[in-house]
């Protein structure tokens, strides 16, 4: 992941994940078919407290502080939503017409989803303690 620093990963996953929890608020038409039938009747609330979640965290991905606590409820919630794309593949037949999204778009979700929680992971992950730095710089 040399292409970006994890200082500008920061700021570009906080913005990411603050946009998704905005949009899931205000099209929650986009997010509403990932949520198992059996769940139903909690939709809006299931969905209401997943874009609140998503917000505060990619809010606290800018601090420093609590950046490895963020991690995980936006991880959970990437793997989560990543499952549900997996049973909309799988299930493209039986549920085409409550996808908003074309079939090649609903295929593409998954590798963005595994490459969005990878750059997450990576992004906050603890760098090398100052004492343990390389000793030998790179020619």
């Amino acid at each position: 992941m040399g292409l970006i620093s994890r200082k500008k990963s920061h700021l570009f996953l906080g913005i990411i994940f603050i946009g998704i929890g905005l949009i899931n608020k205000s099209y929650p038409m986009f997010f509403d078919n990932l949520i198992p039938d059996r769940f139903t009747e909690y939709r809006e609330t299931i969905s209401w407290a997943i874009s609140i979640i998503t917000i505060l965290s990619g809010i606290g991905l800018f601090f420093k502080q609590i950046r490895r606590l963020v991690k995980w409820p936006l991880l959970t919630i990437i793997i989560v939503a990543a499952l549900g794309t997996l049973g909309q593949i799988f299930n493209l037949d039986v549920n085409g017409a409550t996808n908003l999204l074309p079939p090649f778009w609903v295929k593409l979700k998954f590798p963005i989803q595994i490459g969005l929680g990878v750059w997450l992971w990576w992004a906050t992950k603890e760098g090398p303690e100052p004492d343990k730095k390389r000793k030998y710089k790179r020619k």
